[in-house]
């Protein structure tokens, strides 16, 4: 049997209590979520897969020894997004784009991409009319937001239409900047969320 299953960045303790907080701020607008330690963890995705339960601990070794190499990551938050360019609703603080994090990705691929079990079934509904780079990640990895589609970010909510003032009810998006320092894997839910997790793995500590 196989689950959709998410590998991820996960924000240190204040980091995610700001991102729990902004989630909640926007519960009053009736989303499909609000974020949660132990039901909707906020997270950072990497790469969005399909895999087979019996596969678990072979990708678990893996990303056991990434992170052992891995140092902290501080994420500079650049402004939130809501439903651009993307399924109508979401509501994200984006993240820049840096060396590290793409490096990361990259290794994380590489190194999963043949482990996993074929696609999960929304990636396969987007192949029906996606063309160039998405297509391309699509065919050779399964997911599309991968190398220059790479769009970091913590999902807070999504909220059933977009309603543009409730970016109002949010932090100054400095906020956002802070460390990661777990990799973890989880279980996807509707929405893009990590309903289970799986095994989490603690990054290096920061080089001196």
């Amino acid at each position: 049997m196989s689950i959709p299953c998410d590998i991820v960045l996960l924000p240190n303790e204040e980091l995610a209590k700001t991102a729990i907080a902004a989630s909640q701020a926007l519960a009053k607008y009736d989303p499909f979520f609000t974020l949660e330690i132990g039901k909707f963890y906020p997270h950072m995705s990497l790469y969005m897969f399909q895999l087979e339960e019996s596969d678990i601990e072979r990708v678990n070794a893996v990303l056991q020894d990434i992170a052992a190499g891995q140092t902290v990551v501080h994420g500079h938050a650049t402004g939130y997004k809501m439903g651009e360019g993307f399924a109508v609703g979401y509501v994200d603080p984006d993240y820049e784009v840096t060396d590290e994090l793409h490096a990361l990705q990259q290794t994380i691929v590489a190194a999963v991409n043949p482990i996993r079990s074929d696609m999960r079934q929304s990636d396969k509904e987007k192949m029906v009319d996606a063309t160039g780079i998405k297509l391309e990640n699509l065919q050779k990895y399964g997911y599309v937001s991968i190398g220059q589609l790479f769009r970091p970010h913590i999902t807070l909510t999504r909220l059933k239409e977009n309603v543009p003032e409730a970016l109002n009810d949010l932090p100054d998006i400095s906020l956002f900047s802070g460390a990661f320092d777990r990799i973890g894997l989880f279980e996807m839910g509707p929405n893009g969320t990590c309903i289970r997790k799986i095994a989490e793995f603690p990054l290096a500590k920061t080089s001196v």
